[in-house]
């Protein structure tokens, strides 16, 4: 399952021009791949972000802030879903 992720403020990077993200759901081997390496925090969640969106982590550092709230908005309703029984 993957939630788009409409951006209020669209970007460029290298010529390519971004006016939506794709998120898919995270498993716990995403979290354990960022938990090894040995970044900052802020680092940590770019490069979480990043793997989740498929994209580069260049891409995450451009995003104005308010689209990159959607994002940890986006992961926070991931993580609180069940199925439907």
């Amino acid at each position: 399952m993957k939630e788009h992720i409409k951006l209020a403020f669209p970007i460029k990077i290298d010529g390519h021009e971004y006016t939506n993200l794709s998120m898919r759901r995270p498993k716990v081997r995403d979290r354990l791949m960022i938990d090894r390496n040995d970044l900052h925090e802020s680092e940590s969640e770019i490069h979480y972000f990043s793997h989740l969106c498929e994209v580069s982590p260049d891409v995450i550092e451009e995003l104005d802030w308010s689209d990159f709230v959607q994002l940890r908005e986006k992961l926070q309703l991931f993580l609180a879903s069940r199925p439907s029984a």
